[in-house]
């Protein structure tokens, strides 16, 4: 599928913004939706701020760049005509402290809302757990909704410089990426590597994780450009057969024969 910006001359803004409103859209696809709540957003290619999903509308309801409103980073609307989400600081500070992330995204998934709530780190049960070895921090200084400058430093503290994804207690989830693509994969894996490791807690059986020697090792074997590139063309697709070719058995068949 050509891409929109190859279809007609658009700015770079536009583009990031119909990647980002797919990336909903995806997530949306993926069980990630909370009615209205959840959000993603991406730094302003233009240095002013950053673009964030207008209030009140569900993940799979961002159709395009209208559905963004432009902030600063002190949460002042710049552009855009919808309302602003009150955990907008989780965006502004995370954005601010760490140069080398583009997008971020806050949602409400099931698996990782319950294991927000544990108090064990998150192991590499299956393949998604190791892609953020060595561990998920967790961000518990307060219960409160993200909403002011301050605690929105503390949740990028709580991150730190190197990791890509946060538990927030008792809350739900935030992931990062250096680009849309990225962040979008980090909510999917993460989701799973939750899933994974709440399954075989509540099994009853013996487990085992791999250790930081054999995760040193595998870490560069699993988790690559490449794999960014060909999952999101994965659930890119599959978004597209879902809303496109629901009833269509000819498109259903092309896309799972590859």
């Amino acid at each position: 599928m050509a891409s929109t910006s190859k279809l007609r001359n658009v700015s770079a803004v536009e583009s990031e913004l119909e990647k980002s409103a797919r990336a909903h859209r995806i997530l949306e696809m993926e069980g990630q939706g909370d009615m209205t709540l959840g959000h993603m957003s991406v730094r302003d290619p233009e240095g002013r701020g950053f673009w964030l999903k207008r209030k009140a509308i569900g993940l799979g309801q961002v159709l395009g760049p209208s559905d963004f409103t432009l902030l600063d980073f002190d949460g002042n609307k710049l552009a855009g005509d919808g309302e602003v989400h009150n955990e907008w600081p989780i965006h502004s500070e995370i954005l601010l402290r760490r140069p080398d992330i583009n997008a971020i995204g806050h949602t409400h998934p099931f698996y990782g809302c319950v294991f927000s709530a544990a108090d064990e780190e998150l192991r590499a049960v299956a393949l998604e757990g190791g892609y953020f070895h060595p561990t998920v921090p967790r961000y518990s200084a307060s219960y409160d909704l993200i909403n002011t400058k301050h605690l929105g430093v503390g949740v990028a503290e709580a991150l730190g410089d190197t990791s890509f994804a946060l538990f927030l207690k008792n809350h739900g989830v935030v992931f990062c990426g250096k680009s849309t693509e990225h962040a979008t994969l980090m909510a999917i894996f993460l989701e799973k590597a939750c899933r994974a490791q709440l399954v075989i807690k509540s099994s009853g059986v013996s487990w085992s994780w791999p250790d930081d020697e054999a995760m040193k090792s595998r870490g560069p074997q699993t988790f690559h450009q490449g794999l960014i590139d060909r999952s999101w063309r994965f659930y890119s697709e599959k978004l597209d057969w879902l809303m496109g070719s629901r009833d269509n058995e000819k498109a259903k068949g092309e896309f799972f024969a590859r």
